[in-house]
């Protein structure tokens, strides 16, 4: 089979780029799609603010104009100034089950990469570690949460098939609502805060868009010095503000505060995935009916998505705290199926203790791959 390989240089190219993970995964039950708007935004880069300090070549494979497969080539410079490296990155890689196919868009994006000086690449990222990432190695019986991908089985062969290995894995933990009412709290958070400084509040609806920077801030300051951190703008905060201010659950988003400073804080996520799989990808008059039916599947699972502490206060006891609250909010919904922590990076040694030791499990496995270009 003959695969060309062309660059999406048109609008009708950028749709079919959004329009082909459909292809792949049109009757599979555990794919959550997205929404179709959100992925042209976050690809455009006159819309999204990531763009502003990044570049990007998407490339689409075909044979006789059917579409086969996809790749992003990306160039983060803020993450390259940052971190002092030389990284391109490849991302939005979906293929269908074919070794020639897939090596062609794997060549195709090192090519790009190399003639822009790129020494190495890393993947898969959409676009950065700051938005969704990771190829799914293990777990594939289970369904993704929010805003964490799900792919085939059979991707991992194609990138082994490229010499692509492993640089790094990104743990799902999940605790059950059997293990959360197995293991009752041997103390209360107000126990556990008698003897600390720290005084805490959940997030409050009449300032969210405050809290919420608030709580960028922290991640922000925490995540600094772990592996492939590339900090967001100032406009991509901006730009994650609006999004986040729809879908908060202030009950799952707590603040902890030393006097007046902020000290640390969690958010946790409803699990949209069932309104998601209604609207399958676009938005219509018929979204508003599939929030109402979906709405309370939506509390039967929550995703830890932030989270964050000032490096002054790691050391008082604040990560116990935060977990604390999170999981006993957790106990007080009786629909609660799962609360998942994704991602957690595996050289996390500190953070992967503290879950296991409130008892989470490993769920699935993602992997950041990686190859030299030079």
């Amino acid at each position: 089979m003959a695969v060309t390989i062309t660059s999406v240089c048109s609008g009708l190219d950028l749709e079919r780029f959004v329009s082909f993970p459909w292809e792949i995964y049109r009757f599979n039950p555990i794919w959550v799609p997205s929404l179709r708007a959100d992925d042209r935004a976050l690809l455009s880069v006159t819309v999204h603010p990531f763009w502003q300090s990044a570049r990007r070549r998407l490339f689409l494979a075909s044979s006789h104009g059917t579409v086969l497969g996809r790749i992003a080539a990306i160039i983060d410079d803020k993450y390259n100034s940052y971190a002092g490296e030389r990284c391109g990155a490849f991302g939005f890689f979906e293929c269908v089950d074919d070794g020639a196919v897939a090596n062609a868009l794997f060549h195709a994006a090192a090519t790009w990469l190399r003639s822009e000086g790129m020494e190495y690449m890393r993947g898969p990222v959409n676009p950065s570690t700051n938005y969704t990432c990771g190829l799914l190695v293990d777990g594939f019986e289970e369904r993704p949460a929010l805003m964490m991908p799900w792919n085939p089985p059979y991707y991992t062969r194609l990138f082994a098939g490229f010499r692509l290995h492993k640089d790094q894995d990104l743990f799902a933990y999940r605790l059950s609502s059997r293990t959360l009412s197995e293991r009752p709290p041997s103390y209360s958070l107000k126990d556990l805060l008698g003897g600390t400084p720290f005084t805490y509040r959940t997030a409050d609806r009449a300032r969210l868009d405050e809290d919420i920077a608030c709580m960028l801030g922290l991640y922000r300051e925490s995540w600094a010095r772990n592996w492939y951190f590339s900090p967001l703008s100032n406009a991509e905060e901006a730009y994650l503000v609006r999004e986040l201010r729809s879908i908060v659950d202030t009950r799952f988003f707590v603040l902890f505060f030393h006097g007046e400073e902020a000290a640390g804080g969690m958010v946790a996520l409803p699990d949209f995935t069932p309104l998601l799989r209604k609207s399958n990808g676009r938005l219509s008059w018929r979204t508003p009916w599939h929030y109402w039916q979906t709405r309370q599947e939506a509390k039967k699972a929550y995703r830890i998505i932030l989270f964050g502490i000032r490096e002054k206060f790691r050391l008082l006891g604040l990560p116990h705290l935060l977990f604390s609250y999170m999981l006993g909010e957790a106990r007080k919904n009786p629909s609660l199926e799962w609360i998942e922590g994704s991602w957690v990076l595996e050289e996390n040694h500190s953070i992967c203790d503290l879950i296991e030791d409130f008892s989470g499990e490993i769920a699935m496995r993602y992997r950041i791959f990686r190859r030299e270009l030079v």
